[in-house]
């Protein structure tokens, strides 16, 4: 049975059980004795979903979703910054269109039309963009062979069909990368929406690399087509937070690494954006010409001056050792570091289980980063720095 979510009865119903927190066995015994009692597992399960998807889409409203649909939706705030990159559009088809993520946030002069091979989807899709007060036209259809086309599309191909799938599988992406490649050839412009660690030496010339997160996440790559690639065989990394919008490009091909060389003053964490764009190396190299990587591969990078804190997270380096417990424990006693902070890169480790073995009894705070400088395993101790404070 198929969860009633256009009645006014049961729209209340999980209004009232989400506003007044009611717990799941209390809400289990109100639903035998509801109209609904065949299907209370499943509507247990959606109760759960609603604090998620109101934060996930800031409405208030009563949505058609499952677990799945909604994982992999697109969240308010990168729905609107992507709705921006289709401004001047006329008709989109909004391709594997799902529970409506990408299409709930595209202005509503704009002709929208959902596609996706599942009823349940499309009807999901149909229910949402109705509620939400952007009625927009949905068919079951395979996108690969739509007789009917917008001007302009987006697509986020399924990444798993069933909860427990791999996402990080990108040979099962549906459709696939060389699929939705001929598909923007019917198009005059458009957006496919692929994980952010997705091969970028996989994707085609001509078209433009947008990497979307914040300070703390890199949440999406887009690969952009057409008239919506405004800087064809560019990289671009877009840091949306409270601040406002951050972004850097640079050219596909002028990448490349930064030199490597000993441990300086700073130790820079590049934000995830940059990281996954690989970005970050360009970034320091305008900022400071002293920046360099530590160990080749590994995205830390040291330098005599602290880099832009909306690219990176700048440490002071109090200083460092070989890999060993010993050794470590020495260092934290030297400085007075009790309250540890372990951050690891290129190497595996157990954070928690280590600050436990280490032990540490000063009344100091200090971040450890286990890592690698010249390849070879090494502690750095260092404490964090803010230019503002």
């Amino acid at each position: 049975m198929e969860l009633p979510f256009a009645d006014i009865a049961f729209a209340q119903f999980v209004n009232d059980a989400v506003s007044q927190k009611t717990d799941e066995l209390k809400l289990a015994e109100k639903l035998v004795r509801s109209p609904w009692a065949n299907c209370r597992a499943e509507i247990l399960d959606y109760i759960a979903l609603v604090p998620k998807y109101r934060k996930k889409f800031e409405t208030d409203k009563i949505l058609a979703c499952d677990k799945l649909a909604l994982e992999q939706s697109t969240a308010a705030d990168i729905g609107r910054y992507k709705a921006e990159l289709f401004k001047g559009a006329d008709s989109i088809d909004d391709l594997c269109c799902g529970m409506g993520g990408d299409s709930f946030f595209l202005p509503s002069p704009v002709r929208v039309k959902g596609v996706d091979l599942s009823e349940k989807r499309v009807e999901m899709y149909r229910f949402n963009t109705r509620t939400l007060g952007t009625p927009r036209e949905a068919v079951i259809a395979d996108v690969r062979t739509l007789d009917s086309r917008s001007d302009f599309f987006t697509i986020d191909p399924a990444r798993r069909q069933t909860d427990g799938d791999n996402q990080r599988d990108f040979s099962a992406l549906t459709p696939s990368l060389s699929e939705i490649v001929e598909m923007a050839k019917k198009y005059n412009g458009g957006m496919a929406k692929l994980p952010p660690g997705y091969p970028a030496d996989e994707f085609p010339d001509g078209t433009e690399i947008l990497y979307l997160g914040a300070k703390n996440d890199c949440r999406e790559c887009l690969l952009l087509f057409g008239k919506l690639a405004a800087s064809p065989d560019s990289v671009r990394a877009i840091s949306i937070d409270f601040s406002g919008c951050h972004e850097w490009r640079a050219r596909r091909a002028s990448l490349s690494e930064l030199p490597v060389a000993p441990l300086s003053t700073f130790l820079a964490e590049p934000i995830p954006v940059l990281v996954r764009s690989h970005l970050f190396s360009e970034v320091a190299r305008q900022s400071d010409p002293t920046a360099h990587l530590i160990s080749t591969g590994i995205a830390y990078v040291s330098s005599e001056n602290p880099l832009p804190q909306a690219a990176f997270r700048n440490y002071r380096v109090l200083g460092s050792t070989p890999l060993s417990t010993g050794k470590v424990k020495k260092l934290l006693k030297e400085f007075d570091i009790g309250k540890i902070t372990l951050k690891k890169r290129g190497v595996e480790i157990h954070p928690d289980a280590e600050i436990k073995r280490l032990a540490a009894k000063g009344s100091r705070k200090g971040i450890l980063f286990y890592t690698r400088i010249f390849g070879e395993k090494t502690a750095i101790l260092a404490e964090e720095f803010n230019e503002s404070t």
